[in-house]
């Protein structure tokens, strides 16, 4: 089983599209609710980690009466074809 990595995700919520930096490439992914994402990136404590062996991120938040916190997770699922990338001209 391989390990789980800390990775600095991007995320759009309006689309539900997370993006990490796998491997030196970056690759997009769909998250059902992008919303209760945001919301436990924002609480996380630590980094979060991807695990590629369940195609999970794994967010841990703050909980009361526990040290060690709360373990979340989001099922990701990658985009087959890769997205339109936007250019700033200016």
């Amino acid at each position: 089983m391989a390990p789980s990595i800390p990775v600095l995700p991007l995320l759009d919520v309006h689309r539900s599209v997370l993006e990490l930096r796998l491997s030196g490439t970056w690759q997009s992914f769909h998250v059902a609710d992008g919303a209760a994402l945001a919301a436990a990136l924002a609480d996380a404590v630590g980094r979060p980690r991807w695990d590629a062996v369940t195609s999970q991120l794994v967010v841990r938040v703050p909980l009361r009466g526990h040290a060690s916190g709360r373990t979340l997770f989001f099922s990701l699922i990658k985009f087959s074809l890769p997205l339109p990338t936007a250019r700033l001209v200016g």
